[in-house]
Order: structure tokens, then sequence, then C-alpha cells
């Protein structure tokens, strides 16, 4: 079998099980919401009013602009410098596609390649880009669980798994103490190249790698309080325990490789979120999944499109690039 026959294949297999998942994961939140009728979910929404909407909209545009810093920070570890308008159109659309489709490395970083393809960057510059945000990304998630794992009071309840205090703070501290082991190893090796699937990776500074976890923490505090805004009567002591199931719900989307996480970012909420009303819950779920995925995807697809017609385009295109995505398949994910 040729390599082309193998990636689709793959492809193929990988596209049958996301479908399982998301068939599970539906399957689950529908036995989950059991026992709430859809005239309580219909009356949550409608208790979410209009005020809670626009400040959840005004969280969500600050999220996405915060994202961009992934790609600034990105740029300046490997060298390199694009204008913002042309950085924050790269991300704003490698984050939305991938967000919603799933699929990053496709999706994505094809949209990031197509941006800053026009901009002068190589392939290879493009593929360091994608690989540093990503790192960005999860920078972020580590820290925020390590906090939040120590931070939250009682014993933590995920479905029928129980997890100790003492176990939990435990988790919490190694988790913490594995971002000081590495802030220590970038002490010594900052600026080194590390090859990675064949990529040569430049190690950042302690100083920026800082800059990563703390971007990346607030952007998913940011993306997690315009989900909180939208449940009405949660007082702020409870942002803690929301933040930290909004961690392991997006992550478990991200590794089902459900688009958008759809149908398991909403399981997993509902059932690391008990004491949480689950009408009141979900109705804030589906007003943010149109709030922080739909309308971000709309306004995305009509940017990219009008970067694919030149409208959004450098006055110039550098010369000497090869404007073919495909060999992006073989980035990591």
């Amino acid at each position: 079998m040729s390599d082309d026959a193998k990636r689709r294949a793959g492809r193929w297999i990988v596209g049958v099980l996301m479908l399982i998942v998301v068939a599970v994961a539906v399957t689950a939140l529908r036995h989950i919401l059991s026992n709430t009728s859809r005239d309580e979910i219909d009356a949550a929404i409608r208790r979410i009013g209009s005020g809670r909407l626009l400040l959840s909209l005004a969280i969500t545009a600050l999220s996405y602009f915060v994202l961009t810093g992934y790609d600034m920070i990105a740029q300046r570890i490997i060298g390199r410098r694009a204008r913002y308008p042309t950085t924050a159109l790269a991300a704003f659309t490698s984050y939305i596609f991938s967000h919603n489709f799933g699929f990053a490395v496709l999706t994505g970083g094809t949209a990031r390649w197509r941006v800053y393809r026009h901009a002068g960057f190589t392939l290879g510059e493009v593929a360091q880009i994608m690989i540093i945000a990503g790192v960005t990304f999860w920078c972020g998630v580590f820290l925020l669980l390590g906090i939040g794992l120590i931070l939250r009071p009682g014993a933590l309840t995920i479905g029928a798994l129980e997890i100790s205090p003492a176990a939990r703070v435990m988790t919490g501290a190694l988790v913490l103490g594995g971002i000081a082991v590495t802030l220590a190893v970038l002490h010594r090796a900052a600026g080194r190249s590390l090859k990675l699937f064949g990529w040569t990776l430049v190690l950042p500074t302690v100083r920026l790698a800082l800059l990563q976890f703390a971007l990346a923490a607030l952007d998913i505090a940011l993306a997690t309080a315009a989900l909180f805004v939208l449940v009405p009567g949660l007082s702020l002591s409870a942002f803690p325990e929301l933040l930290l199931g909004y961690v392991v719900a997006f992550v478990s989307g991200l590794l089902a490789h459900a688009p958008g996480g759809v149908g398991v970012f909403e399981t997993v909420m509902l059932v690391a979120l008990p004491r949480i009303d689950r009408a009141t819950l979900f109705a804030a779920l589906l007003v943010y999944r149109v709030v922080y995925y739909l309308i971000p995807l709309a306004v995305g697809l009509v940017l990219f499109l009008l970067h694919e017609i030149g409208w959004l385009r450098p006055a110039t295109t550098p010369a000497g690039y090869d404007p073919a995505p495909a060999q992006l398949e073989t980035l990591p994910n």
C-alpha cells in the first residue's frame, strides 16, 4: 500500500472512530438529561437574558484577541515577525476552524499556511508556529489544572469517581512540580534547537515560557468566564470549580477529535459539575456553543473568504514560496 493510500485509510479510520465517540457521547448526554424536560431547558435559556448574552459575547471577543498572542509568541521564538493584522487573521481563522471542525493540522494548519505564505513564511516556519502555539495552549491547561486541583475545596467527584482531598492536592502539586522542572530545564537549554518528528523547534527562554503559561491561562480563564456569565445565580466562589470542569471537558473534546468537542464537552461538563442544576447548566452550554463557536465561525469564514479573494492579503506577495499546502498532512498533531 502506498503512503498516500495509507494516509487516506488512516483518515477514514480516524473519521469513523470520531463518529463513534460522538455517538457514544450523545447517548450518554441523553441519559444524563433523561430527567430534565425540554420545557425546563427552554425556561433556563430564557432566564439567561440579553445582558448576560452580550457580556458573554464581549468576553468571547477578548478571549479570541488573547489567542492571537499565541502566534505572536511563536514568531518571537523562531525569530520572525509578521504584521499584526496578518498574525491575527492567521491565528483567528486557524483556531476557529480547528475548534469547530477538529483535525487541527488539516483545518487550522491549512488556514495558517494560506495566510502566512503571503507574508513570506516558509512551510517549516508555519509548522513551528503551529507546534509552539499548541505547546502554549497545553502550558495553560497544566498550569490551571495544577492550581485548580490544589485550590478546589473538598473531594473531587466526576461521575462515580471520587478523588480524596489529599490525592487531589498531591496530583496538583505534581503537575505544578513538573512545570517547575520544565522551566529549570529551559533555563539551561534556552535558544537551543530540538528535533521533533523531523522538524526543528527552537526552545524559548524562561521569560517567554512564563509568558506562554500566563497567556494561555488567561485565554482559558476568559473562555470559562464566557460560559460562567451564562449561568444565572452562580456565585463567584463557584468559578474555580467551573474552570476545572471546563479544562477537563475541553481537553476531553480535543482528545476525542470530535468537531468542536460536540457531545463530549457537554457530557463531561454535566458530569464534572453535579452541584449545578442540570437544566440551567445545559441551557448555558447550548448558548455558549453559539456564542463561542458558531458566531466566531461565521466571522472567520467571511474573513477567510475575503483573504482568499485577495481583499485582506498583503499588498505584495513574496516570490519563491510553494503554494501547495498538502505537506501539512505530515505535521505532528
